[in-house]
């Protein structure tokens, strides 16, 4: 399976099956998402527990929009994995802002297949203005 088939495995799985999706994860996997300080689910996360945080946090103030997966580049190497790609639609609740989100992710699956560490280099303006009052 190609590193852009597992990304898109453990997306699916986390969708339909949000517990079943922690068995992707590397026990020390580490999620950063630095964001502007008014966004409330920015951060560094490690570990599976702090993960799951983040995704609670991040359900309670944003409602992910879609991924047009064929629209996006792809970059392997190894076991990293760079992802040049936007989300569509996505809606910062606290204001009902919908917006598009352009991102690049640095993703690593660890020798077991497992995803052990991504970073997103999320367009912070435009997170930021959504979610401004």
């Amino acid at each position: 399976m190609s590193l852009v088939e597992k990304l898109h495995h453990y997306v699916a799985t986390m969708k339909s099956d949000f517990e079943g999706s922690l068995d992707l994860l590397a026990d020390d996997v580490v999620w950063i998402n630095l964001l502007p300080e008014h966004v409330p689910f920015g951060g560094t996360y490690r570990g599976k527990a702090e993960v799951v945080d983040f995704f609670t946090q991040m359900a309670g103030a944003f409602e992910i929009g879609d991924y047009p997966w064929d629209q996006f580049e792809y970059i392997e190497s190894g076991n990293e994995l760079v992802v040049v790609g936007y989300e569509k639609d996505g809606k910062a609740i606290p204001t009902g802002k919908v917006f598009d989100l352009h991102f690049v992710w640095v993703v690593r699956f660890n020798d077991e297949g497992k995803l052990c560490y991504l970073r997103e280099h999320n367009d912070t303006a435009a997170i930021g203005d959504a979610f401004k009052s």
